[in-house]
């Protein structure tokens, strides 16, 4: 794990302090035990589950030809780094998703969100004030959630289809609102961690050693001096020769279904999700398995 492998930082005064709850949250993420909720993590329209160790065992659907990554932003739209980022994608013809804060959508913003738009790129929800929502009561989440689609709606006339919960933690409640407002929820199986402030070289190397068919791909937009600007031409060109396409997460969801129904995998029976359990990990003697392993 990231967390296993991290150097021991000596901090102090509120700088520490701000680091170390900042860590405990992005730890969540990763050893969320995810897999023993109440609801499915549903995030595509075959009724894929989605949890967090789900989505990273993908890959295990998948073709060796299957060779297609999706490139995700979150925290967006910066006001200085979005327009680079865009600038980078059209000159190698990549499309993305970027995940945006409502908050950050403003009037001046708002002719980001539309530039994304219009480049092709898909457009998802990453809450509003990128607070941990699982500390929140429903109907807060839920205000959350539509605070953000409906600044998305005015800047780009779009509606949305995907959410993002800040810091990856998510709980029964959340998963019901996102279902609600008839949005999918995804997370990510490669993490850049460019919030950390690596070089590129960095960004470059963690991004391609981790890479896999189907990947999804967390990088962020920020108005900070993360490398990820710089990283993204050497990471796209390395892909692409390695022959990754890359796609908006609606089209990783039409090829993913299209290869689950393919296969002839039952994803439902009987009103629940078949292969949750294989795709956490265990293995099972059902029809799936056979499929999977």
């Amino acid at each position: 794990m990231w967390l296993g492998r991290m150097k021991v930082i000596k901090m102090t005064g509120l700088k520490g302090w701000l680091m170390t709850i900042f860590l405990f949250l992005y730890s969540s993420t990763i050893f969320c035990s995810d897999c023993n909720f109440n609801l499915p993590y549903c995030g595509l329209s075959c009724n894929l589950d989605l949890s967090y160790k789900n989505l990273s065992n993908i890959k295990k659907l998948l073709n060796n030809g299957d060779k297609f990554v999706a490139l995700t932003f979150d925290d967006g739209p910066s006001d200085n780094r979005a327009g680079d980022i865009i600038s980078v994608l059209e000159n190698y013809k990549a499309k993305a998703t970027f995940f945006l804060l409502g908050e950050r959508i403003n009037k001046k913003t708002s002719e980001i969100v539309k530039k994304i738009y219009n480049a092709g790129h898909e457009l998802g929800n990453h809450s509003c004030s990128h607070r941990k929502l699982t500390l929140l009561a429903s109907e807060e989440q839920l205000q959350e959630l539509e605070k953000t689609n409906m600044a998305i709606k005015n800047a780009a006339e779009q509606d949305v289809k995907w959410f993002r919960p800040p810091y990856g933690c998510y709980d029964d409640n959340l998963i019901e609102n996102t279902n609600r407002l008839n949005m999918y929820s995804i997370l990510w199986t490669v993490d850049s961690l460019d919030w950390q402030g690596d070089k590129p070289e960095i960004l470059i190397e963690r991004v391609v050693s981790n890479i896999h068919n189907g990947a999804i791909i967390l990088f962020h937009d920020h108005n900070n001096k993360s490398g990820t600007v710089e990283a993204l031409p050497q990471i796209i060109k390395i892909l692409r020769k390695l022959g990754y396409e890359f796609v908006t997460l609606s089209e990783w969801e039409g090829r993913v279904c299209n290869i689950v129904k393919a296969k002839g995998i039952p994803i439902e029976e009987e009103g629940e999700v078949h292969f949750k359990g294989i795709l956490c990990g265990q293995r099972t003697k059902s029809l799936t398995a056979e499929h999977l392993y």
